[in-house]
């Protein structure tokens, strides 16, 4: 029940920090049986709260032991019985690198229960563009376990993908990929070991990621990923973005793979169109515009029925918004102050922000209804019931909406009176996708992988 309980606890976290919680290929991850789950490591304790909040079975989580020795973390870890890892470069706090034979044979029990175990093959949390080497710990427990009456032991490959992990209401995308079959896999590999597995999980996790061969990469071809993204069309309307985000993942993966072979066969001409889409991206930003809103259609009923109706939205809204932020900015607030003092780096912000914001959004709800349950009539505390968690939620779609209401009326009504602007940026932006689906069309073949 407490393990169940756990995906409640990481959607209500996830989707106050994360404004999009997109999830593919959940139809690879079984019902029941045992299962285990090997994603990429990029955004520390957040990344094992994204696999459980997206898959709707309870699951096993494993975690570094370090952070058994934080007062909050731990009894969180404890109360949801989460396996301890010991690492080597953990030692000076305590780590004890012995205890892990224990630790993966607790996790193989659970398989053998029929239970769905996650463990992040990485081994560590990081900021790094592409996937480190991964250790054989997945591939030891999976290579012990012996199938019983709960059936044979699958593993599901899991991609984890930030638009931007440590930043308060972006969006995060969750792949998971076709399951590898244990027994079937070792069928075929009779002499295969570990580290053999472990390369077949390792090729599969890559599928599902992205992975660049420098940080200047990554910025950019995401970013042009989004560009392509648009398909040189108007934007979807406001909240009506479903499925952008795996769009560009996608994208970006094609863009990577396509750059690391031109860059390698013809440089002069990347180096060209390298240079142009990084000049768009420079004016682009200067005027604060973003790639879809080049193409905004600059008819002028249709914006008026635009900001007519969002701003019907936003003063009908407001009450409710200003009602939250009455009653969840302290909350809001503090969560900042205490995420700020506490993170050392990207990659403990995120999690910061869900754990300690989760935990004081929960004691607000909770010290609120105990007060309008003592201090009010029973009507309008049950009245406060309803509104008080809501109005908590509201408030961060407002937020969103608000924003994206004020950039696309600004970009509007920047290109309503500089016509020859969104001309010029337009047909740039066309010419940009072109030249790159020419590219595409005309890339030279992969070399062969080594057998």
């Amino acid at each position: 029940m407490i393990r169940r309980a756990l995906r409640s606890f990481s959607r209500l976290g996830l989707t106050g920090f994360f404004r999009r919680l997109d999830v593919a290929g959940l139809e690879h991850v079984p019902a029941s049986g045992p299962v285990l789950l090997v994603p990429n490591h990029t955004n520390a304790f957040v990344d094992a709260l994204a696999v459980a909040a997206a898959v709707p079975r309870p699951i096993t989580l494993t975690a570094k032991s370090t952070l058994f020795g934080q007062p909050v973390l731990r009894t969180l870890l404890r109360a949801i019985g989460a396996i301890p890892l010991h690492r080597r470069q953990d030692q000076a706090e305590g780590a004890d690198p012995a205890a892990n034979a224990a630790a993966l044979a607790e996790c193989g029990r659970s398989l053998s229960r029929g239970e769905a175990v996650c463990i992040f093959p990485e081994g560590v949390s990081h900021s790094d563009t592409k996937l480190r080497p991964l250790r054989t710990g997945a591939a030891r427990i999976a290579l012990e376990f012996r199938p019983g009456a709960t059936g044979p032991l699958l593993i599901v490959p899991v991609g984890l993908c930030y638009e931007a992990k440590e930043r308060f209401r972006s969006a995060l995308f969750v792949r998971f990929g076709a399951p590898l079959d244990v027994a079937a896999w070792r069928d075929t590999h009779p002499m295969a070991g570990p580290r053999d597995l472990i390369a077949e999980l390792d090729a599969r996790i890559r599928k599902l990621t992205l992975n660049f061969r420098r940080r200047r990469d990554a910025a950019l071809l995401q970013w042009t990923a989004e560009v392509l993204a648009t398909h040189g069309l108007p934007p979807p309307l406001l909240q009506k973005e479903q499925g952008l985000v795996a769009e560009r993942v996608r994208l970006a993966g094609l863009l990577n793979e396509g750059y690391e072979r031109l860059e390698d066969s013809n440089p002069e001409v990347v180096g060209e169109l390298e240079e142009r889409v990084r000049r768009y991206h420079a004016s682009l930003r200067r005027l604060g515009v973003a790639p879809g809103e080049v193409y905004l259609e600059m008819n002028v009923g249709r914006a008026a029925l635009f900001v007519v109706r969002e701003i019907e939205t936003l003063v009908v809204g407001l009450p409710l918004a200003l009602l939250g932020t009455v009653l969840h900015g302290p909350a809001y607030s503090l969560t900042r102050a205490i995420v700020t003092r506490l993170s050392r780096d990207r990659d403990h912000w995120a999690t910061n922000a869900v754990i300690v914001g989760s935990v004081l959004e929960l004691l607000t709800i909770g010290l609120e209804l105990a007060a309008a349950w003592v201090l009010l009539s029973w009507p309008f505390a049950l009245a406060a019931t309803i509104l008080v968690p809501y109005s908590g939620w509201y408030v961060l779609l407002y937020r969103d909406r608000a924003g994206g209401i004020f950039r696309r009326t600004r970009t509007f009504l920047r290109f309503l009176f500089q016509r020859g602007l969104q001309r010029r940026l337009a047909d740039e932006g066309r010419a940009i996708i072109a030249a790159i689906e020419g590219l595409g069309r005309n890339l030279p073949e992969a070399a062969p992988q080594p057998s």
